[in-house]
């Protein structure tokens, strides 16, 4: 490609030496097919694509769903020169101009909430901060990663201006980079992806499997507005181009991390007899709010008293926007957090896990988050009759018992 600068609208603040002047790394043909068919849709009747690059996705998406329509957007003028041979103004409707543009749907002549399917491998630049990407983050669900000081890598806001464009149940296709799937930063983001919409599977593909770059990427694919599966499909794309075996990870922890490695690295090193809790625990605390306090807050504050022996999660009544949190200093847990009843009758009875949300508890309620790679088989422990015999063994007092955070740390933890 010539190394002319583009002029656009979109200014950039950061473009990454080892990509083009957009800031992109184009897809192989093999990855191309793979996303493709990994998402798994047979009859779409609308494609969109937003960034068409060197066109690797839209012909791999044109020989397999031969019976959609295609739209396709890019900023270069030269884009349309990659789109397959025997496209037509009937078969691929190609338009020139900015993705992140706040109306692109009038420009292109598509409504938003509309289309079955999309494919995208966005560029990776920050472009400066412009007013209406709140309302592009907001619009798609994405209001609680919003900035604080303005700045948002362009791989966020190509997702978010996607799921704008989806119908609900939509199918999303991408090729994120490795900071996005397991990077600290970027917690935020794969929580609102889990909890507002479906991520449905992950691939983890070779590095250098992009020209220029050695960086890890992946393949995600998700579904718009969909309530959250009970598990994500982990993969990895060996160099060999086989696929490895799946790993099932429950949805509640695709917050912390979601890149096969990773995963399958903890679960090689993870114990298989027994562990004391402290050695796996990364937040143990107690709420702040007395019962008192939580009568005079118009809010619904989780206490011993609302646990219920016929069910192991918090009631979604429990769940507080975090806007309303984070005004506050109050204790809260999130998703993957074990909630224990600190003092009480029957406290061994009471234990439930956070689905989703944020949940504020009061100082009679002790939020114990583990490892990620841990928690399952934590909670499965705690909630069978061997770990609420070792709760009650740890507790306290007469009748109305309670246990310390040093009993609970100290307490052994059974792996089967």
């Amino acid at each position: 490609m010539s190394s002319q600068v583009i002029e656009a609208p979109m200014q950039l603040s950061r473009i990454p030496k080892t990509s083009d002047q957009l800031g992109r790394y184009y897809t192989v043909q093999e990855v191309a097919g793979l996303l493709i068919q990994t998402m798994s849709v047979e009859y779409p009747t609308t494609v969109i694509e937003l960034g068409v690059g060197d066109g690797a996705l839209i012909r791999e998406a044109t020989q397999k769903w031969t019976s959609a329509k295609f739209i396709t957007v890019d900023i270069d003028e030269r884009a349309k020169n990659y789109l397959p041979l025997n496209s037509s103004p009937e078969f691929i409707q190609h338009h020139v101009g900015d993705a992140l543009e706040y109306g692109l749907d009038q420009k292109i002549g598509v409504d938003f909430g509309t289309i079955d399917s999309a494919v995208c491998n966005p560029p990776y630049i920050r472009p400066k901060w412009r007013q209406h990407f709140s309302g592009i983050l907001e619009e798609a669900g994405l209001q609680s990663i919003l900035p604080k000081f303005g700045c948002m890598p362009a791989e966020v806001l190509f997702i978010a201006q996607n799921l704008r464009f989806l119908k609900v149940g939509g199918k999303l296709g991408l090729i994120l980079p490795d900071g996005i799937i397991s990077g600290e930063k970027f917690f935020k983001l794969r929580e609102a992806l889990t909890t507002t919409h479906r991520i449905e599977r992950v691939i983890e593909l070779p590095r250098r499997i992009f020209r220029n770059t050695d960086a890890k990427a992946h393949i995600m694919v998700l579904s718009k507005n969909l309530s959250p599966s009970e598990t994500i499909q982990i993969q990895k794309l060996e160099s060999s181009g086989k696929l490895s075996k799946i790993i099932e990870l429950p949805s509640e922890m695709a917050s912390s991390r979601l890149d096969y490695s990773y995963l399958a690295m903890r679960r090689a090193t993870a114990p298989t007899s027994e562990v004391k809790l402290k050695d796996i625990t990364k937040v143990l605390k107690r709420g702040t709010l007395n019962s008192v306090d939580r009568k005079k807050l118009n809010l619904n504050i989780l206490h011993t008293t609302d646990f219920k022996n016929d069910r192991l999660s918090v009631p979604r009544k429990f769940i507080t926007k975090r806007s309303i949190i984070e005004k506050t200093n109050f204790v809260f847990a999130q998703s993957g957090d074990i909630l224990i009843a600190r003092v009480g009758r029957n406290l061994n009875q009471k234990i439930w896990r956070v689905k989703t949300g944020s949940i504020i508890i009061t100082d009679c309620v002790l939020l114990l988050r583990v490892d990620p790679i841990y928690v399952d088989r934590v909670f499965d422990y705690l909630v069978s009759n061997t770990g609420r015999e070792n709760l009650a063994s740890i507790a306290h007092g007469v009748g109305a018992s309670f246990i310390t955070m040093d009993g609970l740390l100290n307490m052994k933890i059974t792996f089967t």
